[in-house]
């Protein structure tokens, strides 16, 4: 046994949030020097309950790093346990078994510099330590009965992962080897063996001892002396074999840091291994910067303190000098504030004990603590091990129930605020049932596809993927006058800000500064006169105060790989007092920018919406194929849109469109100081600078966008005269926000618009995705050439904004698929369709709000024929049934069920009444009205032979047996078309039995 241990000099960093920069303290804690280090097989996680057993027992232990084999866990990734640890998995993808995890509780997470997921079989962790790293692999070989390819595939796995890491790190391999080293009094080996080896040697054993010659490890269960109990970490079943097949290794050259490794046979989980545990002495230190969170919600008692707090510290200092100057002092009040309020807080919990709620029963945990128990007392004879059988098939039992029991409280809780018409808690309470488990990820390949594992270097890696996304080498430079030599609006009055405040949205997150909306919003008097005063001193110098100008960035994943940067987006958070000033500066822009949005812009454009821009593209190609008129229509994709917006093109365009010089140079003065920092997990990056695109996150976003691509379009059309004729009037385009839809009456028109479009786009730096772009043809007549100069993919069906658009105008594809996704959600929620415990009234709410609103998106726009009609009372019927458990074999009559759960509208009524509310809507427009010009609208062409097929309009005639112009007459009175929808729905066989 060794007697000297190496000790390792410790420095815990701890990050204090003071606005945007970091000052870091170094503090001398008193932590502990000796970690204990474990492996383990579990045979299993999946089973309930299973995993809060294992991290109980780790946290009894002392546990600091618990390697975890079988776990039988899918896929890679993170997740919080039961008592604030983090478990970290490496399993298959396709199917549950082997699969390797470390579990490490909340106090060492922090240490955490990346980890690893190799295999199902290997998964690293790096934790920061002083002098070295310290890298933890855990692994799980293959058993006795494995071929042996696969113990040379593990072992060449093996092999590249321990090269990835230096000579000069402490490298600690734990795990199930499935291989017996033996008695090791013989081995002439005191580097890699100890004399305390327990067994008779195998030939896996054999390798393995090779390997750690060869790799120069010590294999530290050997080295010291321990009854056999303490050396054994594999019973057989029916106890009658003892074998030593899990290990701790370590690098020979830092084996005197192990200071003892031995087995719990006291440690239960229901499985046939010890807890092994080495004692190791090491010192950690904190990973790296590291954001600080302020408190969470306030009450209203501690907003009224944070206000008269806040009132008392601005009397006593009030904010003085530039912007930033004034907006720091009011921040330090605000902190100095949420300080005292948490202090307070803690206070107030001095004396409790917060435990971690988990759903297992206490009396599934005695059952727990008496199955420990016996396995303690050593499990010698058949009774015994009879018992001790008998009690894991009981706690398996106790498990399952508690689950359930969890499960029917949960109900409970939806019931309950269903009662109350609390949605937000009630659906939070759905998810918690719905979602399916995905562990997180942060890990993301570089350049060259190789992957990064360490947090330090993931965030690095996102910093220069976005510096690279938001940058602009070349740009043109506008000139555009000095501060000194405008014009300044009129100041802000004090009614702009207090409006402005009470416009911020609560319960989002917080930027930079930590400073949520409520609690500026909790700001009294002179708090708001302050804020007014930041805002003025920025309107009249066009410095903004330096939070105000950076944005913490979260990478999203969209879809696809979760470690290529081109499958996620990016969010930013900005400062929310910095919203104040920017819902004024919005409201001042649009007085001079609305005017320019034309009809065919529905995106950010107030009156207008998906649903507007959906009806127009059904419209138009239901009137092309009725009249046999040929158009084609282009859905223009365009790459990252909003990012690669030209600042200097932008305040070009915004002068010319007659911007006050004034706000436009304070949004050059916003958007040249804007900087980002890429938070992943707690782990922020330094800073970077925009040089392009909008400003995610931020109010003026949209209408500069708008802007931007109204310039574009408006250069493409100029000169050009093609396009589609209806009622008199040419559309050559129908946008949203940046879906752009080109349209043309032949191919070469197409042709020639669509060059015109990408040449301009690209000169104001706009790139157009041609893989995702598609042509559609509406040809019903056969009457176009076909050249093939668009060298585009040509479709029949599309899904534009949600809803899937047809070249005959049909809408039976998009119900169709609106079913199946409707469908699916309904399946998700068969935890809560089977409780009792939930009246069917809190059911059928839940039906119509999570299940028929997806299934009713769009629906405005729907042309309904009969069989579409019987297809969504079908599904309707489907929906009820199952939420009320109702087999086939029961032989219930769809009256029946409607009578008992009281159902008036049938859904496909709910479908009909609200084409008929959205036709009401459209028809009171005033102004511009695209929607009814492509309703009402003359098309040139004549009819074919025949009857024509079924229009939208005609919905609308046939329920209410007049014209279209009677109908828009009757519409414009809102309290009287409502009082005819009403009337009118069910009277044309919408009756709630058929």
């Amino acid at each position: 046994m060794w007697c000297n241990a190496i000790c390792f000099t410790f420095e815990l960093l701890y990050p204090h949030q003071l606005g945007f920069e970091l000052i870091w303290t170094y503090y001398l804690k008193p932590i502990k020097k000796e970690h204990l280090i474990a492996t383990w097989n579990v045979r299993g996680l999946l089973q309930p309950g299973k995993l809060s057993i294992v991290d109980a027992e780790s946290n009894n232990h002392n546990i600091s790093v618990l390697g975890l084999s079988e776990t039988h866990m899918r896929g890679n990734g993170h997740f919080t346990t039961p008592s604030g640890g983090t478990l970290y998995i490496s399993g298959s993808e396709n199917k549950s078994a082997n699969g390797v995890g470390i579990l490490l509780p909340r106090d060492i997470v922090k240490h955490v510099l990346g980890y690893n997921p190799i295999s199902d079989r290997i998964i690293t962790i790096r934790l920061n330590a002083k002098p070295n790293i310290l890298n933890i692999v855990q692994v799980y070989a293959p058993t006795e009965k494995a071929k042996e390819e696969d113990i040379d595939c593990f072992y060449e796995s093996l092999e590249a992962t321990l090269n990835t890491i230096s000579n000069r790190e402490i490298t600690i391999i734990l795990g199930d080897w499935n291989a017996k080293i033996g008695n090791t009094c013989n081995d002439d080996l005191p580097s890699i063996v100890g004399n305390f080896g327990l067994g008779v040697r195998n030939e896996r054993g054999q390798r393995l001892l090779d390997y750690c010659i060869e790799r120069k490890f010590c294999i530290a269960n050997t080295c010291f002396q321990h009854h056999p109990r303490r050396l054994y970490t594999w019973t057989s079943p029916g106890a009658r074999y003892r074998n030593q097949i899990d290990y701790i290794l370590i690098n020979s050259r830092w084996k005197s840091a192990i200071r003892n490794v031995k087995t719990f046979p006291g440690a239960e989980c229901g499985t046939d291994h010890n807890l092994l545990v080495a004692r190791f002495t090491l010192r950690l230190k904190a990973a790296s910067s590291r954001t600080t969170r302020g408190p969470r919600a306030l009450e209203p008692k501690e907003r009224t303190y944070l206000c008269d707090a806040v009132e008392k510290k601005l009397a006593l200092e009030p904010p003085t000098g530039d912007a930033n100057t004034q907006w720091q002092t009011v921040k330090s009040h605000l902190c100095e504030s949420l300080k005292e309020i948490k202090a307070s807080r803690r206070e107030g919990n001095a004396g409790r004990k917060t435990k971690t709620k988990v759903w297992i029963s206490e009396q599934t945990w005695k059952l727990i603590s008496k199955r420990k128990y016996i396995k303690g007392k050593g499990l010698q004879d058949d009774d015994v091990r009879k018992t001790y059988s008998d009690l894991c098939k009981e706690i398996k039992k106790a498990c399952r129930r508690d689950k359930n029991c969890f499960i029917a409280d949960i109900c409970t809780d939806i019931e309950k605020h269903s009662q109350k018409y609390q949605p937000s808690d009630l659906f939070k309470k759905v998810r918690l049932l719905s979602r399916k488990f995905k562990p997180r990820s942060w890990i993301i390949e570089d350049h060259n596809g190789k992957p990064i594992t360490d947090l330090n270097a993931v965030v690095e890696r996102w910093r220069k993927y976005c510096e690279g996304l938001y940058d602009q080498p070349e740009s043109m430079s506008t000139q555009l006058p000095v501060w000194d030599e405008i014009t300044l609006e009129p100041s802000i009055i004090r009614s702009e800000v207090t409006e402005a405040i009470s416009r911020l949205k609560s319960n989002k997150a917080p930027g930079p500064d930590h400073i949520t909306a409520e609690i500026i919003k909790s700001l009294g008097e002179r708090g708001v006169n302050a804020v007014h005063s930041i805002c003025n001193y920025v309107w009249q110098h066009g410095e903004w105060p330096n939070d105000w100008t950076k944005s913490i960035i979260l990478p999203l994943h969209k879809k696809g790989s979760t470690r290529k940067c081109d499958n996620y987006r990016t969010l930013a958070l900005v400062s929310h007092c910095s919203k104040v000033l920017l819902y004024i500066l919005n409201t001042r822009l649009r007085y001079f920018l609305d005017w320019q949005i034309p009809q065919e812009q529905a995106g950010f454009v107030k009156g207008k919406g998906t649903r507007e821009q959906i009806l127009n593209i059904r419209q138009l190609i239901e009137r092309s194929y009725e009249f046999g008129t040929p158009m084609i229509m282009c859905f223009i994709d365009y790459s990252k849109a909003f990012d690669c917006v030209k600042w200097d093109h932008l305040w070009k365009i915004l002068a010319e469109l007659g911007v006050p010089q004034h706000l436009v140079l304070l949004l050059h003065s916003l958007y040249i100081n804007n900087q980002g920092i890429i938070r992943v997990e707690e782990t922020i990056s330094a800073p970077f600078k925009f040089r392009k695109g909008v400003r995610q996150g931020c109010i003026l976003s949209p209408v500069l966008f708008n802007i931007y691509g109204e310039y574009i379009m408006r250069r493409t059309c100029e000169g050009w005269d093609g396009g589609v004729t209806i009622g008199g009037v040419k559309l050559s385009n129908l946008r949203y926000a940046d879906d752009t839809t080109l349209l043309a009456a032949n191919e070469s028109e197409m042709a020639a618009l669509m060059s015109k479009l990408e040449k301009i786009s690209l000169e104001l730096g706009l790139a157009i995705n041609r893989s995702k772009t598609k042509v559609m043809v509406i040809d019903r007549m056969n009457k176009l050439e076909h050249t093939g100069s668009l060298h585009l993919e040509t479709t029949e069906r599309f899904i534009y904004l949600g809803s899937m658009i047809a070249n005959t105008g049909s809408c039976e594809p998009e119900i169709r698929r609106r079913i199946g996704i409707a469908k699916t959600a309904m399946s998700q929620l068969d935890s809560i369709w089977s409780d009792r415990n939930i009246s069917i009234k809190t059911k059928r709410k839940l039906v119509t709000s999570l299940v028929f609103s997806i299934f009713l998106y769009g629906a405005e726009t729907w042309t309904l024929k009969k069989a579409d009609r019987s297809r969504i009372d079908a599904f309707e019927m489907w929906c009820w049934r199952k939420m009320l458990r109702i087999p086939w074999t029961a032989h219930r009559t769809n009256a029946s069920i409607l009578e008992e759960l009281g159902v008036s509208l049938r859904l496909s009524t709910i479908c009909l009444r609200r084409i008929l509310e959205f036709f009401g809507h459209v028809a009171r427009k005033k102004g511009d009205n695209l929607e009814r010009l492509l309703i009402t609208g003359k098309v040139e062409g004549k009819r074919p032979r025949g009857r024509s097929p079924m229009r939208w309009s005609d919905q609308i005639k046939t329920t209410l047996e007049s014209s279209i112009n009677v109908a828009i007459h009757c519409a414009e009175d809102r309290s009287e078309w409502k009082n005819i929808v009403l009337t009118k729905v069910l009277s044309k066989g919408h009756d709630p039995q058929n």
